[in-house]
């Protein structure tokens, strides 16, 4: 029998969690209905006894290459000492100490999500160019993911399961949209990763029947309130993910591929720790960050079909010679990476004249 680590971290009537080595455990105490993306008794589900999200390990990933996830999941929670048939599980690449949990309460009701995200390298908004293709369940994934486990103390229809998952999932997206967060396949902002995973749980014990979890909803408010909150500490343990972190200027062109070495190398200055100590002040500075995050607003304009090349063009010099004192009329920009190449380039004027 294998020995954990073991602490618990959170208990109610409901659930206890716990925290064993690399895998949060949710046991559960109430009779339950549940919708998971789980392997291994995943979908709609009854009466589980636990939901487990589990870090993996470069073992894993060896273990996880032949594409048997059902069976690797059945292992994992044998080793763990739980009943397989009865237990529903998550996996991430995340680490299991960078959790976050969160409550929100009205009157009788009670939300409470623990998450743990990691989305710098595996972000991608929906719709973006695919990263694999199964046939027949064979295929290769990467890992990065976000995943919610959201337990409500309420007794909810099984369609309400749904339909708290999509509130969930809108919430989550919430986060990243407001943090500008990348995505790691496109120049878009992220809706979520390829990867990610969610359980929503209800007490079937309770004698509050709800059917509607939706955003006009207080249960769907709440659902948001808890997985927005849990979710923005769970990226700044996992990533030092925040605000602030996203407030320089070199954070917003990320997205777009444009990083430090890009400045230096067309700047006139062969002295690179001349150039790092002058470019240092204008990338931490918030009007610069408001100026370029004005120009990156325009062109998510053009990447949306809301606007063309030609309705920004006019208004991107007007930015870069008023704020910069940069004169680039006569310039032409012709495609998007134009507008990027203008601007590094008059940046790197400001800096040196």
């Amino acid at each position: 029998m294998a020995i954990y680590y073991s602490e618990k971290i959170y208990q109610s009537n409901f659930f206890d969690i716990l925290k064993k080595d690399d895998s949060i455990i949710v046991n559960l105490k109430k009779e339950n209905n549940v919708l998971i993306s789980s392997w291994l008794n995943g979908g709609l589900v009854y009466n589980q006894n636990s939901i487990i999200n589990h870090s993996l390990s470069g073992e894993d990933y060896i273990k996880l290459s032949d594409g048997d996830y059902d069976d690797f999941q059945k292992c994992k929670f044998k080793q763990l000492n739980l009943d397989y048939e009865n237990t529903s599980g998550l996996m991430t690449s995340a680490c299991m100490d960078n959790y976050a949990i969160s409550t929100k309460k009205y009157e009788q009701l009670e939300v409470t999500s623990i998450i743990t995200a990691g989305a710098d390298k595996n972000g991608v908004k929906a719709g973006d160019k695919a990263s694999f293709y199964e046939y027949d369940n064979n295929y290769f994934t990467h890992f990065g993911t976000i995943n919610i486990i959201l337990l409500i103390n309420a007794n909810l229809h099984d369609g309400a399961l749904v339909t708290a998952s999509i509130t969930a999932t809108e919430a989550k997206t919430s986060v990243l949209q407001d943090l500008k967060l990348e995505s790691q396949y496109s120049t878009h902002i992220a809706t979520g990763t390829g990867t990610d995973g969610i359980a929503v749980i209800s007490n079937k014990n309770s004698s509050n029947h709800l059917e509607n979890a939706g955003k006009h909803s207080k249960l769907g408010e709440l659902i948001a309130l808890s997985v927005q909150e849990s979710l923005r500490k769970a990226l700044y343990l996992q990533t030092f993910m925040s605000t602030d972190f996203q407030s320089t200027v070199l954070s917003r062109l990320s997205r777009f591929n444009i990083y430090f070495d890009d400045f230096y190398e067309k700047s006139v200055t062969n002295n690179k720790l001349e150039y790092a100590s002058k470019f240092y002040e204008f990338n931490k500075n918030k009007a610069n960050v408001v100026f370029v995050s004005s120009i990156i607003n325009l062109i998510d304009e053009v990447q949306l079909n809301l606007l063309s090349l030609d309705d920004v063009e006019n208004m991107v010099k007007l930015l870069i010679n008023n704020y910069l004192g940069v004169d680039v009329s006569n310039k032409k920009i012709k495609e998007m990476n134009d507008v990027f190449d203008l601007l590094v380039d008059s940046i790197n004027c400001y800096l040196f004249n």
